[in-house]
């Protein structure tokens, strides 16, 4: 028994069995003929994830649920670059059988927050739901920043630490790097090495304001806050504090862990004293060096610069 197809503007002719043995497409009141190619079959719903040369070795784990009508590649074929339904051996050398690195393996659909070396033992809690075509590190082994994919306890140093510090929300994390920089408010914007969207908070120096910006969902450093609140409470003073550098304040080591030896300047021997400052938050009494100290904050003093005395 034949009945009649209607479908955005197309027409067929469909078999009991659900073949279809002629699909016409309505435009401007023409018929023309479209016939499935050779080793396909139309489908009035069928996936919006279709096997091809390129995936069908690691066909994708999740996929739109949505109906993609038209032909389609019957069992045992997969799609090939130029449209035609081939089987997998007869896939040109494609994206599927390029090298990958050691320790490597070839994914049709990789996660867009892979772990690295930086953010293995606090993996992102919340990742893009896209797919990414190529090489990603196997089982058990997570990305280096040189590239490679190493066993995490091959993962060199780390520069930072992942501190959290739990609120309402149920916790914000930030990278807390030690070295030589300096106050996280005063770091540029950074996206980080991960393919994520997340609308993130950085504070400007320049501006003194606190600016929206995408993140990664990895790496990047401490001048990253959940909302602009955040990015307020622990940088919007340092915009007030810009022309007197707080040089009256109390040292104060801020909210992370990290060691980083700094100087502040103490008003009341007016002298530059050593502190410990824990990489994120605190005040702008903060230098990294006893000569920077001195030349910022005792000019803003009555009393003469100690150091030139000291050096005479």
């Amino acid at each position: 028994m034949l009945e009649l197809l209607l479908l955005s503007g197309f027409a067929g002719l469909v078999l009991s069995n659900g073949t279809v043995l002629v699909l016409f497409s309505l435009v401007a009141g023409a018929f023309a003929f479209l016939d499935c190619p050779a080793n396909s079959h139309y489908e009035s719903c069928g996936t919006a994830c279709p096997l091809t040369c390129d995936n069908y070795k690691n066909p994708p784990r999740a996929c739109v649920l949505m109906c993609n009508p038209g032909c389609h590649c019957d069992e045992g074929y997969v799609k090939a670059k130029d449209g035609s339904c081939v089987e997998p051996e007869e896939c040109p050398s494609s994206a599927a059988d390029q090298e990958c690195g050691v320790n490597e393996r070839y994914t049709g659909c990789g996660t867009a927050c892979p772990l690295t070396c930086d953010n293995y033992k606090n993996p992102p809690k919340i990742c893009n739901l896209m797919c990414f075509i190529g090489c990603e590190c196997q089982d058990g082994y997570v990305k280096s920043r040189e590239g490679r994919c190493v066993r995490p306890e091959q993962c060199p140093q780390r520069e930072s630490e992942k501190n959290c510090h739990e609120e309402a929300d149920g916790g914000m994390c930030r990278d807390v790097w030690s070295s030589d920089d300096s106050n996280v408010c005063d770091l540029p914007a950074e996206t980080g090495r991960c393919r994520g969207f997340f609308p993130r908070y950085h504070f400007d120096k320049s501006t003194g304001e606190c600016k929206r910006f995408v993140y990664g969902g990895c790496g990047g450093n401490g001048n990253n806050f959940k909302t602009e609140e955040d990015c307020q409470s622990q940088c919007g003073n340092q915009a007030a504090a810009s022309d007197s550098q707080d040089c009256d304040k109390a040292p104060d080591s801020g909210l992370c862990d990290a060691y980083m030896p700094r100087y502040y300047y103490d008003e009341i021997t007016a002298t530059c004293k050593k502190f410990i400052y824990g990489g994120c938050g605190g005040n702008r009494n903060n230098f990294r060096t006893v000569e920077e100290c001195y030349n910022t904050c005792a000019a803003q003093s009555l009393l003469s610069n100690p150091l030139a005395s000291r050096r005479k």
